[in-house]
């Protein structure tokens, strides 16, 4: 505004303040304006606050606190000063001219609410991650005891977002849930079919089939037609599945005995119960002489027998098969404990039968089998009588537990029908320090043994009928576990000479098979030598 020169002086004292009246009311009406937003925030956040807290964790994933857009009102269009508190809490940037003189603005409360504040302290961010739960470790899940024992000592997370909880659930359940694999049982019901399935694959092979030519063992490095031949015939009953190796690599030299022909025989070996070598020796090209034919007429003969075997066994059960030289305890279709057996030989065979493991016998006693003590032990009593007392052997009447010491009478007695011998428990018992009762008529007992050389064979029928057990502490912990035994209660049981009886609850079934053909729970046709001549 112009001045003119004539203006009188309090005219002139007037200007100064009507100027500064005018100042002040555009500072009040900026100031009033900038509050605005201010005012509109405060009041979301306190809309923010009184939600529940499920709306909370919500928005508290969001990256901005501000209030989402179409939940506040219309952003006021005046212009808005840059010495807000918070320009980015504004539900829309002011693009209008700003003022750098609003006094006001440095006295008005804080848009930030104590609310908010907390709900940043509770609320993780966008970029921060929600620790998720721990896995659980494979031992304590396949432990149901221990997993019981981990999960007690765990504090709750409430934390954990909900989508996560099901993830958890999952892991405790395959705990319980037979997984398919190397652990997993094979199906009663349906192992029958599985053998009939691969009976009629190896019949079709038979047209292609043709039997490796005459000569002498073959090996790493050695070439010839016969090398080639012999990775057809692998190829041909699935061993051989070309190089290792992560890319496949094509046969440029199928004469030469490579790496992925040394595997395949392995793998050959392993199916069909041999020494694995890796080398086509003396006897794996004796096993190549059998023609799929001769093998679908044995998986079909097997067949047979796996549909005798009750379709469920059981939720816990014991399994020996005899070729096979293993015991597998099964516990809800999973294989919990595999063991080395040693059986009975071809003159003393151990029998077929489906019964029961109904008792635990800790530093048994072992009163000897009629059979046995004919053949065996009543000539070594004889000839040396001194030594089998030493063994722990004594003369005991039938019908009485009285017993006596090992002399030309008592021997006389027991080879007249009248007595037997019993061996005392202790460290020297045949039985060893654990034996397993099962109700049959054949005497037959699964039990420890001093022999555990025997072991280190792959054909083991030396026994005579009894079954041996590698690991038979093993196998009464895991037996009396649910009865509240631990390892050191079942070793503190094995010492000493005291015999100590305990039963099983809910006995499990055992069933002594005797199958030289199966379908194993990863698709493979697995093969053994008839040990008793009964595939004929």
């Amino acid at each position: 505004m112009k001045i003119s020169k004539s203006s009188t002086p309090s005219a002139n004292r007037q200007c100064p303040q009507r100027i500064a009246a005018r100042h002040l009311s555009a500072v009040a009406a900026l100031s009033c304006c900038a509050l605005l937003p201010l005012a509109i925030i405060t009041y979301a956040d306190d809309a923010q606050t009184a939600k529940p807290p499920a709306e909370n964790t919500r928005q508290g994933s969001q990256p901005d606190k501000s209030p989402q857009p179409d939940k506040s009102p219309e952003p006021d269009k005046s212009p808005e000063p840059d010495k807000s508190p918070e320009p980015d809490k504004s539900p829309e940037p002011d693009k209008g001219p700003q003022s750098n003189k609003s006094p006001q603005l440095n006295k008005s409360p804080q848009p930030e609410t104590d609310a908010e504040q907390q709900s940043k302290v509770q609320q993780p961010s966008a970029d921060e991650k929600v620790p998720a739960p721990a896995p659980e470790d494979e031992d304590l899940a396949e432990n149901e005891e221990e997993a019981a024992a981990g999960s007690d000592d765990q504090e709750p997370t409430p934390e954990i977002p909900e989508e996560q909880t099901p993830e958890l659930a999952v892991d405790t359940d395959t705990a319980k849930t037979p997984r398919p694999g190397k652990d997993g049982a094979i199906n009663f019901a349906t192992a029958g079919d599985a053998l009939r399935k691969q009976a009629a694959r190896y019949r079709a092979m038979t047209v292609q089939w043709q039997p490796l030519a005459p000569g002498g063992p073959l090996a790493a490095g050695d070439r010839g037609p016969r090398v080639a031949q012999l990775r057809q015939l692998l190829k041909q009953f699935g061993d051989y599945t070309g190089q290792p190796g992560p890319l496949k690599i094509a046969d440029d030299q199928p004469q030469r005995f490579d790496t992925g022909l040394k595997l395949a025989v392995e793998a050959y070996q392993r199916r069909h119960g041999m020494e694995v070598t890796g080398r086509a020796d003396k006897s794996t090209l004796k096993e190549l002489e059998r023609s799929p034919e001769e093998l679908a007429r044995l998986m079909e003969l097997n067949a047979e027998r796996w549909d005798k075997l009750p379709a469920k066994p059981g939720k816990r059960y014991i399994l020996v098969n005899v070729p096979d030289y293993q015991l597998q305890l099964v516990d809800q279709e999973r294989v919990v404990l595999t063991m080395k057996t040693v059986v009975g030989k071809s003159t003393k065979r151990t029998p077929e039968m489906t019964t029961k493991v109904v008792s635990v016998v800790f530093n048994p006693t072992w009163t000897v089998p009629r059979s046995i003590l004919l053949t065996d032990l009543l000539p070594k009593a004889r000839n040396n009588p001194e030594a089998m007392h030493k063994r722990g052997y004594r003369v005991v009447k039938y019908g009485t537990n009285r017993t006596s010491p090992i002399n030309d009478a008592s021997i006389e007695s027991a080879a007249s029908g009248k007595a037997t011998l019993r061996q005392i428990s202790g460290p020297g018992n045949t039985l060893g320090r654990v034996k397993f009762v099962i109700p049959n008529k054949q005497a037959i007992f699964l039990h420890d043994t001093q022999a555990q050389s025997l072991f280190e064979h792959r054909h083991r029928a030396f026994s005579h009928g009894c079954i041996r057990l590698q690991q038979p502490e093993e196998l009464a912990y895991t037996l009396l576990k649910p009865q509240g035994w631990d390892r050191t209660r079942v070793a503190q049981a094995t010492t000493g000479d005291e015999s100590v009886t305990i039963k099983v609850d809910s006995p499990p079934k055992l069933f002594i098979t005797y199958l030289t053909a199966w379908v194993d729970t990863l698709g493979q046709v697995q093969f053994r030598p008839d040990i008793y001549h009964r595939d004929r």
